[in-house]
This record gives structure tokens, sequence and C-alpha cells, in this order.
């Protein structure tokens, strides 16, 4: 008997036969002639598992094959997860350029008034966040719930940094960006430098700082075009490098970095 035959007898006949038994089967010869040439041919030493049910003679799979098996979806698990991982930090981190480039439009449009009607150290005279919000400049989803404390004087971002912005003195506005994720805080800083970038020609500049144990330590400043003099390190010739210097400070052991934009008086 031949490969062929072989199969095509179990794909036409073994149903039948497992269910009526070879006999029966068998003595239909002019109903059944294709399972009555293939049993003839079946070799004599097989033809009694031919009464066994299909159930009965199937093979399972191996304990082997099934940690194999499993083995191969914990790998693809792990990459999926992976790359779920890296997808998500990506999209947060374009949501937060999103948001603070609404943020600094609204702190240049709005900086005359901020200066002479808003100041966070004067009794009676809302903070700039409160003020902003009212003129609908802040997105909703960096508020705070309306029955937090914090609700007027900070915001969050998209990867949960506290945000404030303040009037110094009549002579600035700045905009603090307090990090709080210390496993993804250098790259958060790098983010926001490159988009620092993009209002050079507005700011004063940007500096970060680590404070630590009563005390604050100033990784740089990086100035804008207007104050781009001597051998200061400005927006117009910042490298990659450079910003990978100024960020070096908050790596994953860091606490409490952030990054201050400053708005000096016209």
């Amino acid at each position: 008997m031949n490969l062929f035959d072989f199969f095509n007898f179990f794909s036409h006949a073994h149903s039948e036969i497992a269910e009526n038994g070879a006999d029966k089967v068998l003595s239909s010869e002019e109903e059944n002639p294709s399972v009555q040439k293939a049993y003839v041919n079946f070799p004599t030493s097989r033809k009694s598992a031919l009464d066994v049910p299909l159930y009965a003679i199937s093979s399972g799979r191996s304990m082997v094959e099934m940690l194999g098996v499993l083995a191969i979806i914990g790998v693809l698990s792990v990459g999926a997860i992976a790359g779920y991982s890296k997808a998500m930090m990506k999209y947060k981190l374009n949501k937060q350029t999103e948001q603070l480039s609404t943020l600094i439009n609204a702190v240049i449009r709005y900086q005359s008034d901020l200066r002479v009607t808003v100041s966070e150290t004067s009794h009676g005279v809302e903070p700039i966040i409160s003020y902003l919000r009212k003129l609908n400049e802040i997105p909703v989803e960096m508020l705070y719930p309306p029955n937090d404390r914090k609700y007027d004087k900070y915001i969050k971002d998209a990867l949960n940094n506290d945000i404030n912005i303040f009037h110094h003195n009549t002579n600035y506005i700045g905009l603090g960006i307090s990090l709080q994720d210390n496993n993804i805080s250098k790259e958060t800083c790098k983010n926001v430098y490159l988009l620092a970038k993009n209002f050079s020609g507005d700011l004063g500049f940007v500096e970060t700082t680590l404070e630590s144990e009563g005390s604050t330590q100033y990784s740089g400043h990086v100035y804008g075009d207007r104050f781009c003099t001597g051998n200061r390190l400005c927006f117009k010739n910042l490298k990659v490098t450079d910003i990978d210097d100024l960020c070096s400070a908050c790596t994953g052991d860091a606490k409490n970095c952030s990054l201050l934009f400053v708005w000096y008086d016209q």
C-alpha cells in the first residue's frame, strides 16, 4: 500500500469505520468501494486498529511541546509589552510637548497683562494659572481636580510633572516644571529642551536645577536669542550633546530635578 492510498483511506473511510465497525462497513461493498479497496490493501497487522474510535488512537501533545509553546508565547509577550511601553512613552512625550507649547504660547501672548495684573506674592491677586484657566488657555486634562487645594497653583503635564507659572518681583515670569518620575526624568528633561529651542526668540533662559538636602545645584543655563552674548550657551548653537550634559543631573537616582523657563521684562 503506497502513501497516497494510506492517506486516501484515512480521509474518506476512517470516520465511518470508527463509527460503525469494519465488518459492517466492508459488508456493503457496492456502497463503499473505496473503503473496500483501501481496507484490502491495508496491512493485516493493523486492520484491528480501524475498529478503534479516532479519539482513542489520536496522540496528544507532550509536556516538552507544551513547554516550548509556552516559552514562545512568553518571548512574544515580553516583546509586545516592551514595544507597547516604548510607544506609550513616545506618545506621552509628544503630548507633553503639545501641552507645554500651549502654555508657553499663552505666557508669551499675555505676558504684559500677567506682569501688571497677576502676582502670586500679592494678596488679593489671583495666581497666573487661575488667570489663564479663566481665559481657557490651559488644556483641561492638565488641571487638578477642582477640590484639590493646588488647583489654582499647579497643573500637571502628560507625564504627571507639576507645573507652576509665577511672577517674580516684577522682574520676570517663570514657568517651572518639577519632574516627578526619576526613572524617566532625563528623557523628559531632554524633551523639554528640544521644545524650548522653538521659543528661543522670546525666552530669557532655561535652567536645570537639582535640589538636595536643602541646597540647589544648577546644571547650567541656556539663553534665548536676545540674551545670547559672550560665551553663553545659547539655543541658537545648542547641540544634542549639550542637552545631554544639561540633563545628566536628572538621572534615575536624582531627586527634585526641575526646569525653569524665564521671560525677562521687556
